[in-house]
């Protein structure tokens, strides 16, 4: 739409100089350019009556209209390389006017160039374009007629112009690190354009550097979580949305903490200093050495139950834990078989209605009695059986070293028989 307009413009303006009637060489070009030119509606045909002009009139008061009218032709027979050249003469002749830079930088994303000259001149045409925009688009150049608002979209569109080309430049020399400066200035310009938050996040991601991982996260979330103008459209979205519900969890162990990250990013363009996602790991670390500070049984169980989980459980306890002796270690009764007098009493040492440790006394002896779950028991036994699912853990354990197990009261002695009566 913008394309269109501007050489609408362009053409307005070279209508109201061809009334300068004093200013024509001669009376030919003046028929020539108004009565030919003017009225031509095929472009073929008009640009060769624009070529006569050129070759017959190589000098002009009208040189700047003449190149607007060779740029809208080209347009119109889809010649990009041959406006790309009238873009550069428009520049050379008038450095003032966005319209040389402009279609240059337009011209050189529109046409995928991959040669690096031309990337480096449509880069700096881009930067011109950023550097003078208020200039081009002060008031006091306001064409009579031309609605404010419309004026200020104009100036936003050529904004974007310059930023998709210096952003498509950046791309196209393939180095991540100047793709992300690119993309942070781009940003700052237009902070909610979910597209660019991924992009960034997908070009701290190929400097390949463990540590910035937290970052590029960050931009993926903001990516997902924008919505309005800037957000992406939905397949998009969606496809992006999958994609950090996979990586998320594969830094980080688990998805704890992702709700809270989108929220964060959503509402910031960019990653505070120092920001860091903490994995599961570290947390289970950290909390692992405050374990062993508050409660050093459990630390223990921590870590052997960490041993007993995973891909290698079952090499770990053949290994390590079968026919040794396990640390003293205190848990919760669970559950009992048989109801009364159990041989197997089951324990959760994590807390009191997880199953864990299953505890067999020494001999196939049997506890007195039972006792209600919840019980704390205290034991120290030889590792004996392993099950992964459901996970458990069989000891044996001396009688002796059950601790915990309630003193049942000793059996009522049976009632003396009485004897039976004798005959008379």
């Amino acid at each position: 739409m913008f394309f269109r307009k501007t050489l609408l413009v362009f053409g307005l303006a070279l209508g109201l100089a061809f009334g300068q009637e004093p200013s024509w060489v001669d009376r030919q070009e003046y028929e020539l350019v108004v009565e030919q030119i003017g009225k031509a509606t095929d472009p073929a045909k008009k640009l060769e009556l624009l070529n006569q002009w050129k070759q017959k009139y190589p000098k002009t008061a009208f040189g700047m209209q003449r190149l607007g009218q060779f740029l809208v032709t080209y347009q119109q027979l889809g010649k990009a390389a041959d406006m790309l050249g009238v873009a550069k003469e428009i520049a050379a002749a008038d450095p003032k006017n966005f319209t040389g830079p402009y279609y240059i930088a337009l011209l050189t994303t529109s046409m995928q160039t991959t040669d690096p000259a031309a990337l480096d001149e449509g880069e700096k045409a881009a930067n011109q374009l950023l550097s003078g925009i208020n200039d081009y688009f002060a008031d006091a150049k306001k064409p009579a007629g031309v609605d404010p608002a419309a004026w200020n979209k104009q100036k936003a569109d050529v904004q974007n112009t310059a930023w998709q080309t210096i952003l498509f430049v950046s791309n196209q020399k393939k180095d991540p690190a100047l793709i992300e400066d690119r993309l942070r200035k781009f940003i700052d310009f237009n902070p909610a354009n979910a597209e660019a938050a991924y992009k960034l996040g997908a070009a701290i991601l190929g400097q390949k550097k463990a540590e910035r991982q937290p970052e590029a996260l960050w931009q993926v979330a903001r990516a997902c979580a924008l919505t309005g103008a800037g957000e992406l459209p939905a397949a998009n979205k969606k496809a992006v949305c999958d994609y950090l519900n996979r990586v998320y969890p594969q830094y980080r162990g688990d998805k704890k903490g992702l709700d809270k990250l989108m929220a964060d990013a959503a509402a910031t363009p960019f990653a505070p200093a120092g920001f860091a996602i903490k994995t599961k790991q570290q947390e289970d670390v950290e909390q692992l050495e405050n374990l062993k500070q508050s409660n050093p049984q459990l630390a223990l169980w921590v870590q052997l139950k960490q041993e007993l989980t995973g891909a290698n459980a079952a090499a770990n306890f053949e290994s390590n834990l079968k026919g040794a002796a396990l640390p003293k270690l205190k848990g919760k009764l669970v559950s009992m078989d048989p109801a009364v007098n159990p041989k197997k009493i089951v324990v959760g040492i994590s807390d009191a209605a997880t199953p864990e440790i299953t505890i067999m006394l020494e001999g196939g002896v049997a506890f007195r009695g039972k006792a209600d779950p919840g019980t704390e028991i205290e034991f120290e036994g030889i590792g004996k059986e392993f099950s992964a699912d459901p996970f458990n853990l069989t000891v044996e354990v001396e009688k002796e070293k059950v601790t915990g197990w309630p003193v049942q009261a000793a059996a009522p002695k049976p009632a003396a028989k009485k004897a039976a009566p004798k005959k008379k």
